[in-house]
């Protein structure tokens, strides 16, 4: 979009006989897309931040988020959506800059989604989630302002499930799969008044991991699975090993996620438990979280 005015410049010409007057039409455009957009990716209230969790606690059993380098970021001016990408790593506060598309630079509101594969048209949590060690990938947030400071709000909270081998040996994770009667984990969504994602479907999600990951008899391993914040009476959980043996449990009643929550969960997993029948698995309340905002 372009916008055009016309300004009459009037001029004076010397002939011969007589001065002469006219005036001629300019044409000036003004393009309200600025190619050099930049927008600064702020924490919530002097809290925390975004896509990776720290590596430790700040003392208070919080954990921060924070933004890795290649992060990209879908804003919408209301007409138009445009992708920017941060060079920020390791830190609670990025500044993204335009990597593709335009937006207009004059908006009312901008509208920004975290990961960039959630955009206005297409509000939707995805169905399979990458396995990071002692971490998430994409964690879902959106932001809306009338300018270019954008404060982030997490759409979700985590299930984290902390796997033990109660007996000595191997025993290799592949996936963990979720999911909840009438209790939604993945598909379209929309934004609730304390800005927790509202999925509409009753599907679940996977958590891949694209190396097996060892479970040790003494030491927990950290599974931290993304769904949205809500009641999961009862939360189903399959697991899968390397030979493809799965064990199948079901909570003993309601699991509960908050926004910006994480919900603890300690499993000790026997092997012989591998295509046997379902196995009740205990309530943990959440006992970590994200700083509050």
């Amino acid at each position: 979009m372009k916008t055009k005015f016309f300004i009459g410049i009037a001029a004076t010409l010397f002939m011969t006989s007589c001065d002469k007057l006219f005036t001629q039409d300019l044409e000036v455009k003004i393009d309200p897309f600025a190619p050099d957009m930049t927008f600064s990716a702020v924490i919530e209230n002097q809290s925390n931040t975004r896509t990776e969790l720290s590596d430790k606690t700040n003392g208070a059993n919080y954990y921060t988020l924070n933004w890795t380098k290649g992060d990209a970021i879908c804003i919408s001016d209301g007409e138009n959506n445009a992708r920017f990408t941060t060079e920020n790593s390791g830190t609670q506060s990025a500044e993204f800059t335009l990597k593709e598309g335009e937006l207009n630079d004059n908006a009312f509101l901008y509208t920004a989604f975290y990961p960039s594969t959630i955009t206005p048209d297409n509000m939707k949590l995805s169905a399979e989630q990458e396995y990071v060690t002692d971490n998430v990938k994409n964690f879902p947030m959106y932001a809306q302002s009338e300018n270019r400071k954008l404060n982030f709000k997490n759409l979700c909270g985590i299930i984290r499930l902390s796997l033990t081998n109660e007996k000595s040996g191997s025993m290799q994770i592949t996936s963990i799969s979720l999911s909840a009667d009438h209790a939604g984990m993945s598909g379209n969504f929309t934004i609730g008044k304390d800005g927790s994602a509202i999925v509409s479907s009753n599907d679940g999600v996977v958590l891949t991991c694209k190396s097996p990951v060892t479970l040790y008899k003494n030491l927990g391993t950290n599974f931290n699975i993304i769904v949205p914040p809500g009641n999961y009476n009862p939360l189903k959980v399959k697991i899968l090993d390397t030979d493809k043996h799965e064990i199948n449990l079901v909570s003993e009643g309601n699991i509960q996620v908050r926004r910006s929550g994480i919900t603890l969960i300690r499993l000790a997993l026997d092997a012989s438990s591998f295509d046997s029948s379902l196995e009740m698995i205990p309530i943990t309340e959440a006992d970590v979280e994200f700083t509050n905002r």
